[in-house]
């Protein structure tokens, strides 16, 4: 029993103020003693300095209890004991109260001693496992890696008064006076530095601690690492796509028509004069029309770069729809014949304040696009309506319509519906018509006629030319 409560004494720092208090207790149950002489006995007297004891052991620690235990021993034999007022004992009797008071107050006080230690113990456990699960909470909520490793850095310093370090795995790890490896489902990502403030060693219940916060540590961090290895897959799989996409379309749309050209213009070269007139104007129309489509293919290119650059410069001036959809059909004549096309504009419309050209170019690629999907003989209708946000331009077709799943898909550079199978088509058109539209402050989407079979694409217009600044988030590729 004396070897722990000598360790404890060891390991506990005298407060004097502390043994003041103690004392200040020994004496109160002394004055009871004097002021009621007949009515408290020795025995009395004794269980009420234990008691004082335990208060002294339970509230102050080892070192106020072992000196009020001192006191109380003396106290009861100088002050109650015959011969008053000395230390002589007379009787077997006083010999044995005062030893048992002196083994049962030694006892109790170490006892009462390691109670507190437990439940101070216990206090600290309580508070670093709440601690530990706020920490665990603020790992939850983080979204990027800086964020998590952040968090750890704090929280060591919150609850150690440590520095701390965190290298990734592959980085030059940091010296420092202890390190921990975080681990995340059996893989290393990464290792916690941490350096102690001043002189002071890193004790055994802190490096417990340690251990758990790198364990929490690690879960999170490994988290971020997955997401951000995840993102970078997702990048370098749209990459590829794009990529394959892109050469898919170059091989398609710029093989064919040099290769028309070029037998068009050979064959003109060799047998110029075995060709009648009418077959060498139909060669030369030929190698013309795949010229066009060289030059409509680069032309979309540019204007591709162009918007994913924020390059496009906005002339915003007060517009006459109707004007604009007049030069839009013009210069998509040759690709919707022979289809019939519909116009009907009120002649009343508000003028909005866009840019001419890029709308005009818009309209002329959902144009563009009706031909090409629209089987021959059937019609094409524009209209336009005033809305609250400004003016609606509807082009229907009676194509195959847009299916349900693609309704943005085909927005993205690219990218085609599996319906256009066998057309000829780069996959951009629709995505520059978008990017336009976006740079002008306006929308467009894409969905199906209620009334019959096609396609209803739907551009809304501001009426007060306020345009966003130029970007490209709606050029991503579709996953």
């Amino acid at each position: 029993m004396l070897s722990p409560i000598w360790r404890r004494l060891a390991g506990e720092r005298l407060q004097p103020t502390h043994c003041i208090y103690g004392a200040a207790l020994t004496g109160l149950v002394c004055a009871i003693g004097k002021i009621a002489p007949t009515a408290v006995t020795e025995m009395h007297l004794a269980l009420m300095y234990l008691f004082v004891v335990f208060i002294a052991a339970i509230r102050w620690g080892l070192w106020p209890a072992l000196l009020t235990a001192v006191l109380s021993v003396a106290a009861l034999d100088y002050l109650f004991l015959p011969p008053l007022y000395s230390f002589n004992v007379n009787s077997p009797q006083d010999y044995l109260l005062l030893g048992l008071l002196s083994v049962v107050a030694i006892i109790a006080s170490g006892l009462a001693a390691r109670l507190r230690e437990q439940v101070t113990i216990a206090e600290q456990n309580a508070e670093t496992t709440d601690a530990l699960y706020r920490f665990a909470g603020r790992l939850a909520g983080t979204v990027t890696l800086d964020e998590t490793i952040r968090a750890v850095r704090d929280q060591v310093s919150a609850m150690l008064a440590h520095r701390a370090t965190i290298t990734l795995t592959g980085e030059l790890a940091a010296v420092a006076a202890l390190t921990m490896p975080l681990r995340s489902s059996g893989e290393d990502v990464g290792t916690l530095a941490v350096s102690p403030e001043g002189e002071a060693a890193v004790t055994d219940e802190q490096h417990r601690l340690l251990e758990a916060l790198a364990e929490l540590a690690g879960i999170a961090i490994g988290r971020q690492v997955l997401a951000e290895r995840l993102a970078r897959l997702g990048i370098e799989q749209a990459a590829d796509r794009l990529r394959s996409a892109l050469l898919n379309s170059i091989a398609h749309d710029l093989t064919a028509p040099i290769a028309s050209v070029a037998t068009a213009l050979s064959s003109l070269a060799d047998s110029y004069d075995a060709f009648d007139d009418k077959t060498r104007r139909e060669l030369i129309g030929d190698a013309e029309r795949e010229a066009q489509r060289l030059h409509q293919f680069s032309a979309n290119l540019i204007q591709i770069a162009r918007l994913e650059s924020g390059a496009v410069e906005l002339r915003l001036l007060p517009t006459d729809i109707a004007e604009l959809i007049d030069s839009a059909v013009n210069r998509a004549r040759h690709a919707l014949e022979p289809r019939r096309v519909i116009v009907d504009v009120p002649p009343d419309l508000p003028f909005p304040r866009i840019d001419f050209v890029l709308i005009e170019q818009a309209v002329f690629h959902v144009l563009e696009n009706a031909g090409k999907y629209a089987p021959p003989d059937t019609t094409v209708t524009i209209t336009t309506e005033v809305l609250e946000e400004g003016i609606a331009l509807k082009i229907a077709d009676e194509g195959p319509g847009v299916p349900a799943e693609d309704g943005e898909r085909i927005f993205t550079k690219f990218y085609r519906a599996p319906t256009a199978t066998g057309i000829a088509g780069t996959g951009l058109g629709l995505a520059i018509c978008r990017g336009f539209i976006e740079a002008n402050g306006g929308t467009i989407t894409a969905t199906n006629r209620e009334d019959r079979r096609g396609a209803l694409f739907t551009i809304v217009l501001p009426l007060d030319g306020h345009a966003p600044a130029v970007g490209a988030p709606f050029m991503e590729p579709s996953a």
